[in-house]
């Protein structure tokens, strides 16, 4: 029996549903059927072939050889074939290369029986390569009997990879302007800070604050609650934040989050909001969504934070451990001056340095306790203390460490996988509680196709619609995790999916614009921001970048569209993408190319096919196709001769 594959649906969805299960599904295909058979005879029988007339002779072997290279249509013209291989491709006039058609070059090369050639048909490596080719082409072939548009990408996407190679992550010439500059400046800045990804980061106050007042959620519950000034609309951000913590401290008794918003503190702080809410008039289910919302979202914030405070609190207050750090992490003497949360930071600012991480259930653990204890140990020698003080000391924070810590060792795969799935939830909420951006992930992620029929997806509860909102992006976009799903090569495909899905329910172009771009600002900042100012950043490394050499070494552009339109299927997979009429395939090839160069460089930022295949741009392609594949479908397929020479104008 044979594997049929599985699309849900057309378009982007579709695709990134086959592009989530295509190693599994493809697996299932390929070991089913006649096409295991047919490839287990072509790995048994292909070594005995030591001629093209072995190859033409025995059909079975010649049925993979061909679709391999998608010649299956030329099967019977016995003749063509034969030249093909016999003459190779090393003389100008060989067949192969007169064809003006890539696929007899490759399947003359992949069997050697050209001049001055061995024959390949015993390299176990080679053949394997053909069969890996013939179990694609297949594979494509079932896709296209569910739904053509995705076997047009499977083998767009295949076909850019072999002509033009898998990206090189390392040649910045396979990368736009804007992204060559990006990843030199990153490059610079990772040579002067160092590598410090797997350090963990002691959040400041400030920084505590400048990620609460970018979710509009909780710009509206701490107005409330800190009766924040209507004059705060014409503060710069620096003045914004200053004047929360100063009200934050004169209502909480500090403008630390961790501290008034600790597990001890919490229900004070939602039972001030509501008081507050209710004199001024909020209605109760305002009241409801504001404080539920914000309570999941300032958990996951402080969270972690909040926790090691409790933890180093406690090592403050006990003093032979509050000696212990003193000298260990050489702290400055004006410690009991400091407030308690500027306290906190040094604490875990010193340890991190000192003992590689912040965390006491780590640093005081079993495997980890002897090397700190070892850090403390050459300081105080250090600092002139006896050997008999320091060993002194020593038993007794061991005893007190082993104690207190022993057994918390860092936290466990489940409990890290806990942890990311409240960040991931935190962030829907965080979505949920914005005032723009609701409206397009509903839209992009047509989020009412999972609702019952009675169901109105606004009257549901916070955590019914969080459900929905996850189940729906990780089977439209094969993941619910909002940081990857707004990543650069993300976030294009789910604006994509919201203007076609919004053109579809009728909103009108200008507000479909004006909400894509404020949900994709919005979103970049609150998901994709690392403190980076992106602007200067993009700035200085283009102005290095402007004395480089700009040209390309390898084939022109003009080659590589030549070569593109040399393939009928390519020719139309690109004609679709880039949203050109098919009257352009009557057009003189050297207009030709110019058009496809200069709307390529429009869409994708790029003229050349080969840039195509790098940094994400090959998906962002796929999904273009596909979009406007099921688009020309709901419009009756095609362009009036009218639209068409449109186009061509604007191209």
């Amino acid at each position: 029996m044979t594997f049929t594959p599985y699309i849900p649906s057309s378009g982007v969805a579709g695709w990134n549903f086959l592009q989530t299960t295509y190693d599994r599904q493809y697996d299932a295909f390929v070991k089913s059927g006649s096409l295991k058979n047919d490839t287990e005879y072509f790995a048994e029988n292909i070594g005995k072939v030591t001629s093209s007339e072995d190859l033409l002779n025995d059909r079975r072997l010649l049925q993979v050889a061909v679709k391999a290279f998608g010649l299956e249509e030329e099967i019977n013209y016995r003749a063509l074939l034969q030249r093909a291989l016999n003459e190779g491709t090393s003389a100008d006039d060989a067949l192969a290369n007169t064809m003006n058609d890539d696929r007899y070059v490759k399947f003359s090369e992949a069997f050697g029986f050209g001049p001055g050639q061995s024959p390949l048909t015993s390299d176990s490596k080679a053949m394997q390569a053909v069969v890996d080719k013939f179990q694609s082409a297949s594979f494509e072939e079932a896709v296209g009997e569910v739904d053509e548009t995705m076997r047009t990408a499977l083998f767009a996407k295949r076909a850019m990879l072999e002509v033009f190679g898998e990206p090189d992550e390392d040649d910045v010439s396979q990368l736009s302007v804007k992204e060559r500059a990006l990843k030199e400046f990153n490059e610079a800045l990772e040579e002067i800070n160092g590598d410090d990804d797997d350090t963990p980061d002691v959040t400041s106050v400030e920084e505590q604050w400048e990620d609460i007042i970018k979710r509009d959620v909780l710009t509206s519950f701490f107005d409330t609650v800190l009766r924040m000034p209507a004059t705060t609309a014409a503060m710069d951000q620096d003045e914004l934040i200053e004047t929360y913590r100063e009200k934050a401290l004169s209502i909480f008794g500090s403008d630390d989050p961790t501290v008034f918003f600790s597990a001890d503190n919490k229900a004070q702080t939602l039972a001030t909001y509501k008081t507050r809410a209710t004199v001024n008039g909020e209605t109760s289910s305002t009241i409801t969504k504001t404080m539920a919302l914000t309570e999941n979202i300032l958990d996951q914030v402080v969270a972690r934070d909040a926790a090691l405070n409790e933890e180093w609190d406690f090592i403050s207050r006990q003093e032979p451990l509050a000696n212990f750090m003193k000298i260990a992490l050489e702290l400055p003497d004006n410690m009991d001056s400091r407030d308690t949360s500027e306290q906190m930071r040094i604490y875990r600012e010193k340890a991190i340095k000192a003992f590689g991480t912040d965390d006491p259930n780590v640093f005081a653990s079993g495997s980890k306790l002897d090397e700190t204890l070892e850090v403390y140990r050459e300081n105080a020698l250090a600092s002139g203390m006896s050997s008999r003080e320091v060993t002194s000391s020593l038993r007794t924070v061991e005893t007190i460490l082993k104690f207190s810590f022993s057994g918390n060792d860092a936290p466990s795969a489940e409990e890290t996988a806990a942890a990311k799935a409240a960040e991931v939830d935190a962030g829907w909420y965080t979505v949920m509680g914005q005032a723009g951006v609701p409206k397009v992930l509903k839209t992009a992620l047509d989020v009412n196709s999972a609702l019952e029929a009675d169901q109105v997806f606004d009257q549901l509860s916070l955590e019914e619609q969080l459900e929905i909102y996850k189940t729906r992006a990780f089977e439209v976009f094969g993941t619910s995790d909002l940081e990857e799903l707004t990543d650069p090569y993300m976030m294009g495909p789910v604006m994509e999916a919201y203007k076609t899905n919004a053109q579809a329910e009728g909103e009108s172009a200008f507000f479909i614009t004006y909400y894509a771009q404020i949900a994709e600002r919005e979103l970049n900042s609150l998901f994709q921001d690392e403190g980076i100012d992106e602007e200067a950043a993009f700035e200085e490394a283009l102005e290095r970048l402007k004395k480089m050499h700009e040209d390309d070494e390898g084939p022109s552009a003009n080659s590589q569209w030549f070569t593109v339109m040399g393939q009928q299927a390519m020719t139309e997979f690109m004609q679709t993408a880039l949203g050109l009429p098919k009257e352009v395939g009557q057009m003189d090839i050297d207009q030709a190319v110019e058009v496809y160069k200069r709307k390529a460089k429009e869409v994708l930022g790029t003229d050349k096919p080969s840039e195509m295949i790098a940094a994400g741009k090959m998906d962002e392609l796929v999904n273009l196709y596909l979009t406007r594949s099921q688009m020309n479908t709901y419009n009756g397929g095609g362009y009036s001769s009218g639209s068409a020479a449109l186009m061509m104008l604007r191209s």
